[in-house]
């Protein structure tokens, strides 16, 4: 249940704007992009479907192994349309339906069999498999009109690889592939970038040990990190290496022996820290250029890649106690912030909101800073749960173990007024039925494949 109470002792700090050479500066101009949220449609009752499709009314060939028995998947949507099908095994039959009606938009299931797809920022439909072999995958780039497959590309990831893993990149498309390397006890990474219609790629492996990528679209940078010890960050539309911390780390005085350095992709480049003797954030544009530094504060530890401006930092107040916060990589200043004992364990940034995940012995809540309003936060008590989502005023929360494919049950919670509004499923069950993708969220039904069904929800 999501009820929110008024934390106290809220501490605001502002660090002063400043260049390299400690001259105060204003803001860089940034080139204005579409704001990336509420990042669904707004679902402020109970969600009820909006459209139903059985997957009995889609054709498959009649040899296809699930002719009888269907699991549905929903695997992409935009605001135009809704891609998924009925799914053997880890392969989807793919059939595009309006978004707004449900009604079918492609004369026929797609020839592309595939396990993830993605549409990219401008609006073209990738897919991807793994190939009879294991070893290679293969990417098939797809007429979001009519569901012909333009062009496939084949990607190799070597013994028994990880992943692939696809999603948008800009006006293109990443797919990571992982392979462990038994004799260092690590992942090999592979990051292969493609133009959203197939005709450009570059690929880069990082260095042994590199993992978890991290990237945003409206900076046009991925990131990558070796857990703490180095970072790299590329250009998302040519691949070129706009930054390695190997430099920065061997000029940074520290009595630590190895300070870790953390990195942070945004929409006005990405921001570097390295946790030494001195507490700043670098800000840098999307070429690497140095753009200025905030004061205080470190990168919190390995954060996520932001469609927006603010990035999470973590710093000391006077009592020198540990403070949580919210800093903005356009003014350079630490827009709130707030001390905390308790063990971080995700965190997410929702256009000017601020979402802390944190446990305390065994108990688990949010904090929730708006950073319109930074003298005031305020804590979540939902329990040990993901946020699937949110629509500019709600947040959608589940259980963490099944947001991974979908989820059995969900609720929404208003983050102004701290008031649960809804909630949807079975808290108890075991179908994954329930799950965002794109702007909306899904309803998958199995079954044989008169009552298998896919759902558009809507309030």
């Amino acid at each position: 249940m999501g009820v929110l109470v008024v934390v106290a002792g809220l501490v605001v700090k502002f660090a002063v704007p400043r260049t390299l050479d400690g001259a105060a500066v204003a803001a860089a101009p940034v080139e204005a992009t579409e704001d990336p949220y509420p990042d669904v449609v707004p679902l402020a009752t109970t969600p009820t479907p909006r459209w139903t499709v059985s997957m009995s009314d889609i054709d498959v060939p009649a040899d296809t192994p699930d002719a009888k028995a269907r699991r549905p998947a929903v695997l992409a949507a935009n605001t135009s349309i809704v891609v998924g099908g009925p799914r053997q095994v880890t392969e989807t039959a793919l059939m595009a339906f309006d978004a707004k009606t449900g009604k079918k938009k492609w004369p026929k299931v797609s020839d592309f069999r595939a396990e993830e797809c993605a549409f990219s920022r401008d609006g073209r439909l990738a897919c991807i498999r793994r190939g009879a072999d294991r070893a290679t995958s293969e990417i098939g780039f797809i007429d979001a009109g009519s569901g012909q497959v333009t062009g496939t590309r084949t990607i190799a990831g070597g013994e028994n690889p990880t992943g692939p893993v696809l999603v948008s990149a800009g006006k293109g498309f990443l797919v990571t592939t992982k392979q462990f390397v038994h004799k260092d006890a690590h992942y090999a990474l592979t990051l292969t970038w493609f133009s959203s219609d197939g005709s450009r790629t570059w690929e880069h492996k990082p260095p042994p040990g590199f993992d978890d990528p991290a990237l945003s679209e409206a900076g046009n940078v991925v990131a990558v990190r070796d857990f703490g010890r180095r970072v790299q960050v590329y250009a998302l539309d040519s691949g070129d290496l706009v930054y390695d911390s190997t430099e920065d780390l061997k000029n940074t005085p520290s009595r630590i022996s190895s300070p870790l350095v953390e990195v942070a992709p945004v929409r006005t480049g990405f921001a570097v820290s390295i946790r030494g003797d001195a507490k700043t954030v670098t800000v840098y544009d999307s070429k690497g250029t140095r753009r200025g530094v905030i004061e205080g504060v470190v990168l919190a530890f390995m954060p996520q890649g932001s469609e927006g401006d603010l990035i999470p930092v973590e710093g000391t107040d006077d009592d020198h106690q540990r403070t949580l916060g919210v800093a903005s990589t356009v003014t350079f200043e630490v827009v709130a912030a707030t001390p905390s004992r308790d063990s971080v364990i995700r965190e997410e940034i929702l256009g000017e909101r601020f979402l802390v995940g944190l446990r305390s012995g065994r108990d688990e809540d949010w904090l929730d800073f708006d950073t319109q309003s930074p003298t005031r936060t305020r804590s979540i008590a939902a329990g040990p749960t993901v946020l699937l989502a949110f629509d500019g005023t709600r947040g959608f929360f589940a259980d963490r173990a099944g947001s991974n494919a979908g989820v059995p049950y969900l609720f929404a919670c208003d983050l102004a007024s701290g008031r649960q509004v809804w909630e949807i499923g079975d808290a108890g069950g075991e179908e994954r039925e329930y799950e965002f993708v794109g702007p909306y969220l899904m309803h998958t039904r199995s079954g044989d494949a008169g009552q298998a069904t896919i759902s558009r929800l809507g309030a």
